[in-house]
Order: structure tokens, then sequence, then C-alpha cells
């Protein structure tokens, strides 16, 4: 049976935690990485209501991390301590996956599936907060086993550039070895020179997928002692950021476009800072809180910023900057993260899988 350690590395190939910020709190928030799952719940974030249905679950995947500073004490006065040991009595890991999420390659990040919500095309990130590092497997293989080595290495998450998979480069040429005693080689008798017909495999890998990577490559490669190289790239790999930007069908007033808006994502409530311009044409979004991306979007040249959570002073400076402001509240950007955790899932029988369906929004329409 799989355990909370592999469903953790099976999250990390879709919304890998090494890109979560640096403020954030994401992975293994609550449990025991050994245990056997089986049975997971998906929810926003945690509430009693969550807890009540989670009952009978082995882990329970969220994307609001529970514990998101470090707790002073366990004193059961404290909201998030009392929700803890809840979890930890009923035996239920907690893994959350947050920014993790927010900065997943395209089109897996949470940003995209908002703009896609919002009906936005052309979508691209508006303000990346990062780069992949890269590097090159170089690995030589004889003839016959080429295409398996290749789909191995593909498999394992190696040859992503840009929107582009399965990509490779491949020379033929000759190698050299003289096994020695203790020996099996593939081709070959003991210390005779052998020349062999080998392929220079050559494929791009995330520096955070190597060691998966090298297992698949060892495991498919049918040579006793294989011969590859690891080389660190200067150019970085995929861009990632939270923020995105994309064109509106056809341009609109702010009025009708916070009218479609309040249809597409059916907000609680909704507040809105008239910018500079009547007619809006491109338009910025960002899951949460996204006042910080306020000069991004100006600097990409957007005329309206959709997000939660806008502070007063943050709106002043919008308007100032010409930008206008649909703030929509913070959990109507994020409806779309639990779905995207079932996304993952697909295919995978191993698992029994259900989303807590009940609004965990603490804000209601009055």
């Amino acid at each position: 049976m799989p355990t909370i350690t592999d469903l953790l590395t099976h999250f990390n190939r879709h919304f890998p935690l090494s890109r979560a910020e640096s403020w954030d709190s994401v992975g293994l928030q609550i449990g025991d990485a050994a245990a056997a799952v089986s049975k997971v719940l998906l929810a926003h974030e945690i509430n009693d209501a969550v807890l009540d249905e989670a009952a009978g679950f082995d882990a329970l995947v969220i994307y609001h991390p529970l514990i998101f500073r470090p707790l002073p004490d366990l004193n059961f006065a404290s909201h998030t301590a009392r929700l803890a040991a809840r979890c930890i009595r009923g035996n239920i890991n907690v893994i959350a996956l947050h920014t993790a999420m927010d900065n997943a390659d395209p089109p897996r990040a949470l940003g995209d599936a908002l703009a896609r919500q919002l009906g936005l095309e052309n979508i691209k990130i508006l303000s990346p907060s990062g780069s992949e590092a890269l590097e090159k497997i170089v690995v030589f293989v004889p003839p016959e086993s080429l295409e398996k080595v290749q789909n191995a290495l593909w498999q394992a998450g190696a040859g992503h550039i840009g929107n582009y998979d399965q990509t490779s480069f491949s020379a033929r040429g000759v190698g050299t070895f003289r096994p020695q005693e203790g020996s099996d080689p593939y081709s070959g008798k003991l210390g005779e020179l052998e020349k062999a017909d080998e392929w220079r495999l050559e494929i791009i890998v995330p520096a955070r997928r190597r060691d998966a990577v090298v297992a698949a490559m060892l495991t498919a490669h049918p040579y006793e002692e294989v011969a590859y190289d690891i080389y660190a790239l200067h150019r970085g790999g995929q861009h990632y950021g939270a923020a995105r930007m994309g064109e509106l069908a056809a341009p609109m007033q702010l009025d009708e476009l916070a009218n479609q808006v309040q249809q597409q994502l059916n907000p609680p409530g909704m507040r809105v800072v008239r910018g500079a311009k009547s007619t809006f044409s491109r338009v910025a979004c960002v899951p949460g809180s996204g006042a910080s991306f306020i000069k991004d979007a100006v600097n990409a040249g957007c005329d309206c910023l959709i997000t939660g959570d806008v502070k007063h002073h943050d709106a002043l400076q919008a308007q100032a900057l010409g930008l206008a402001i649909i703030d929509v509240t913070h959990a109507a950007t994020e409806t779309a993260a639990a779905p995207m955790m079932k996304s993952a899932f697909e295919g995978m029988s191993e698992y029994e899988v259900r989303i807590f369906d009940k609004p965990t929004n603490p804000f209601e329409q009055i």
C-alpha cells in the first residue's frame, strides 16, 4: 500500500514543493511519513466541518496550510492548536500545497485555472518569481535499448523545454571497454577489448527531478555499469509565479466585466476600484491576496487586476496608477484548488479520493 511519502512524491511531480515561497509552510504538516494511505480527502482548508467528514480518511490534502507559523504552545484555546489536535486524535495525516500549487508549471498552476475561469485568452505569467534550475543528462546506450531508456527518462520527468515535452538529442558512435574479473558484461568477453555500437542520448532534466530520472534510467538500461554524465546548465528552465495576465475575448467596460466575474466566480461579495480606462482588454489575476502585483500589472499594460484582500491604501495606489481592481474576496479566487488536486489522481486506482464540496469561505452574502 502507498505511504504518505509516496503521496508527497506524487504531488511533488505536479506541484513542486521546492517552489513554495520561503514564507510559506507546505508538505506534511501533521502525521507520519511512513503511514499507509489509501483514502484521501481534498479540501481548500481545515475547519471543523472538514474534519467531521475526514473521519476514516488516511490523509487530508489542503490548499491553505493549517499551521502557517510556528505555534507558541498547544493550548487548545487556539483555533489552530485545537484543529491540529483533532487531526492527531483522528490519525489524519495533513498535507498542505499552497504556493507549491501557485508556482507549478503552466497550465497546472492555480493562477492558470483562475485565468481560465475568467475566460482569459493568451494566458501568460505576469511576473515570474523564479526559474527552475536545469541539468543535462548524457547517457550511452546500445541501439536496441535506446527507445526504452529514452521513454524511461521522459516518464520520470525529463525532456521538458518550455511548451514542449519528450525532447532529446541522440548521436551514434563507438564506445570501448574491457571486462575484468567479476564483471557480467552485456556484450564482449573477459579480458578482451570490446568496441560497442552505442548511441549518445542527451536530455534536459529539472534539478529537482535528477535523482528520480537517474534511478529510472539505471533501471531501464541493460548495462551492468552505466556510463552517464550530468551537467549543470547556465540557462534557466521553466519560469514560474502566482500571477497571470491574459486578453478578454472582447473589450469590456468595468461594470460589464464585474458582472461577468460575478457569474464566473460567484463570490460572496465584490468591490471595484475604477481606473483610468473606461474599456478593458488586458486583465491580470492573482489567486488569494494579489495587491503586491499592482505595479507589475501596470507595467505589463493591464487595465484591471482581479484578486482578493485588497487593502485601502493598495486601492488608492492602484487608482493613482490608473489600474482598475475587482476584489472578489480571497477564497473566491481559489475555488479551483481542490479540483486541481483531484486531477492529479487521474488514472491512479490505488487511492480512493473525494473532495470536500461544501464552502469553507467564512464570508457570505447578506
